[in-house]
């Protein structure tokens, strides 16, 4: 059996592990995914004033990186449809407020 460049490039690249975009540590994109989380609970609750801030603070501190901005994106999907299937209720918006000031203080020190 002849085995082709390609199938080699394409086993070798399936076989490195999976990390954040480039030069981002895990440590800064946990900080963004944990902002996602928050951003799908805020959009399900209509605390869309908090939904601003977040966005707001992602594109203030974020170097423009696609990937950065679909990590944030995928972890509010999720977070949005595990509210929905969980039958979660919102937070007090006044906590949730402390919790978005503190996720937005970590991304900032993160970055």
């Amino acid at each position: 059996m002849r085995i082709s460049y390609i199938t080699v490039l394409v086993t070798a690249l399936a076989a490195l592990p999976s990390a954040p975009v480039g030069a981002v540590s895990e440590a800064q994109f946990e900080t963004i995914r944990s902002l996602g989380v928050l951003n799908g609970v805020a959009l399900h609750c209509q605390y869309l004033d908090e939904t601003r801030r977040m966005k707001a603070a992602l594109v203030e501190t974020l170097p423009k990186r696609r990937e950065l901005g679909l990590a944030f994106d995928e972890m509010t999907n999720e977070s949005f449809i595990k509210f929905i299937e969980e039958g979660l209720t919102c937070p007090d918006s006044a906590k949730f407020t402390d919790q978005v000031d503190s996720a937005i203080e970590a991304l900032k020190k993160a970055f």
